[in-house]
């Protein structure tokens, strides 16, 4: 694809894995989302079967018997799942992530070492990871992060606890990655796996949304690793999460967004046309007919910032602005387009049995992680030179 990616020059493969993507969305996750939000629940087989339609092995090397997809098109898929399930498709992206550090980061040694039980388990979809930097005290501030790691001949020794943690308690999680402080002020990211000793979780947390994705908090006390499982250089740790990491990640999150907004939308306008009061369609009311068009307007237009972000990534191109710009304004597109489709609904969208309450309160948590709304601005600040 040439020239900057736009929503209306998908490629014809980007459509047809979007077309599929949202095809097995409404067949397979779809039916069964309601209940899994309702009882907190993973479903191990589905995500197998997001393995089997090849959407975990999107980003992975076709050596490792990925697709080597490009940004813009795994999160086109991210978009689709999140149709229907936004704690599916959190999960996917989140899990996926630690073994495509190992792909593009590692060492020969550790590519060899955690081939056949880390990286093809989560191409295959059979295994994931999850990514631990949040602490009770260290939010958006990654530099106070306190969790410590020391060198102790061939092992680092880890002491300190991380929260708010996805995929950790879930059977087939592998690994994390963990943001950990060195005695020399740096920081390390570093492999833990999930049999490691002095390496501990408390139970799932209970939150507002994203119910059937994992959350919990993480404790280490004298956790010990092999010095082999550092990845990256001495002290860039922190570098390359808050830097190239972050950046990346926001991108996977607005699309999350899109999709819900979309889907909204979708909801809010059969609704509307298929709802009578006062005699008439409420469709055919102004005040309906103006939520509904700026939740249209709002969604083609963060389609645009997100594509653009994309395309800059993929052409190597500097995007910190772009990638900022694009989480703060899709996933604050997507809190008011979910608020929109609840107040057309009215009363039913108050209630658990309709879609539009559960995207509504999946989609508060888009604002807050991976750098809050007012993060971005701070970024979008800092990139226009604001502080020069």
């Amino acid at each position: 694809m040439t020239g900057q990616a736009t929503s209306t020059d998908y490629s014809d493969e980007q459509l047809a894995i979007q077309r599929v993507v949202r095809e097995f969305g409404r067949k397979e996750v779809a039916p069964g989302a309601e209940e899994r939000d309702r009882t907190r629940t993973f479903d191990y087989a589905l995500y197998r079967q997001l393995g089997d339609l090849g959407l975990t092995g999107m980003i992975f090397p076709e050596e490792y018997g990925g697709t080597d997809t490009d940004t813009l098109t795994f999160c086109l898929a991210i978009q689709e799942l999140s149709r229907v399930d936004m704690s599916l498709a959190i999960t996917m992206w989140v899990g996926v992530i630690g073994a495509r550090s190992i792909v593009t980061g590692g060492t020969e040694e550790q590519k060899a070492t955690w081939l056949d039980s880390w990286i093809l388990p989560t191409v295959r979809g059979e295994a994931l990871s999850g990514g631990a930097i949040t602490e009770p005290d260290a939010g958006s501030d990654t530099a106070a992060l306190r969790t410590s790691a020391v060198r102790d001949g061939d092992e680092w020794v880890i002491n300190g606890a991380k929260i708010f943690i996805s995929n950790a308690g879930l059977d087939n999680c592998r690994f994390v990655m963990v943001l950990v402080r060195n005695p020399e002020g740096g920081f390390e990211l570093i492999m833990v796996p999930e049999d490691a000793p002095g390496y501990t979780m408390g139970q799932p947390l209970r939150k507002m949304g994203l119910r059937s994705s994992d959350t919990r908090e993480l404790f280490f006390d004298d956790c010990r690793v092999p010095a082999m499982n550092r990845l990256g250089a001495s002290g860039e740790g922190r570098r390359s999460v808050v830097g190239s990491g972050f950046m990346l990640t926001r991108l996977y999150l607005a699309s999350q967004a899109l999709g819900v907004a979309q889907e909204c939308f979708d909801l809010a306008l059969g609704h509307a046309k298929g709802r009578s009061a006062f005699g008439r369609s409420i469709s055919r009311f102004q005040h309906v007919q103006a939520m509904l068009v700026d939740m249209a307007l709002e969604i083609e237009l963060g389609r645009l910032v997100r594509d653009r972000a994309c395309w800059l990534h993929d052409a190597g191109q500097p995007y910190a602005k772009e990638a900022a710009m694009t989480k703060l304004f899709c996933t604050e597109m997507g809190k008011r387009t979910a608020d929109q489709a609840i107040q057309i609904f009215g009363g039913l969208g108050y209630m658990d049995e309709t879609p539009v309450s559960r995207y509504y309160r999946d989609i508060r948590a888009a604002t807050i992680a991976e750098g809050t709304s007012e993060i971005q601005k701070h970024i979008i600040a800092r990139e226009l030179g604001c502080f020069d």
